[in-house]
């Protein structure tokens, strides 16, 4: 059956009617994006930046993994700068043997603090402005950058660590952090040895 030229006319100007409308949608969802996008990547942005530095986890838990002769017990890390930390380290020896520390020559013989995009980061290396206790408060000898940690005590560090500048081995305060800590020891067989493991919490 053919159509006439008014069923015609009407059949064309539906179609045209039609894609009109898919084209002015296709404009607007086009124009959404556009207005739209900028401002959900930088909340996107935004939201990766603050969970990063610990603001939607404000309870979190210090923990400690790795470590086989010492094991971490309490720690802290005062932030506020990104370069530097005021650290409180307490160790428990573990080891089953009186072991000793290297504590601060900046070498390779050295508590060491590293983590995510920092430099190596040492204790002060004024002796001065570390100090070394056991559990019952009292101050133990520090003799050229070593201390003695007795088999089963534990032995608290507090001092100030740092690096370079740029190092980024601190942080602003109440942000997360992961630091990985290696501690170069000798035992008293003589053998060097390096302990290693993980501490994370926040800044304080």
């Amino acid at each position: 059956m053919k159509k006439t030229c008014c069923e015609k006319a009407i059949l064309e100007d539906l179609y045209l009617h039609f894609n009109e409308n898919r084209k002015m949608k296709a404009q607007g969802a086009f124009e959404y994006m556009v207005s739209y996008g900028w401002a959900i990547l930088i909340v996107i942005v935004l939201g990766i930046l603050l969970f990063s530095l610990g603001v939607f986890n404000p309870t979190q838990t210090p923990t400690a993994s790795g470590f086989t002769y010492l094991k971490p017990v309490s720690w802290s890390f005062d932030g506020g700068n990104a370069d530097s930390a005021n650290v409180t380290l307490a160790f428990e020896n573990v080891a089953g043997q009186t072991v000793v520390a290297y504590i601060n020559d900046t070498t390779q013989q050295s508590i060491k603090f590293k983590q995510g995009g920092s430099s190596d980061c040492y204790f002060n290396t004024s002796i001065k402005n570390i100090t070394v206790s056991d559990s019952n408060g009292n101050v133990l000898q520090v003799v050229q950058n070593k201390v003695a940690v007795p088999v089963g005590s534990i032995v608290t560090i507090s001092g100030a660590i740092g690096g370079a500048v740029g190092s980024k081995c601190g942080g602003l305060k109440s942000a997360s952090y992961r630091y990985n800590v290696y501690v170069v020891m000798v035992d008293e067989y003589q053998v060097v040895k390096t302990d290693n493991g993980l501490v994370t919490g926040k800044y304080v």
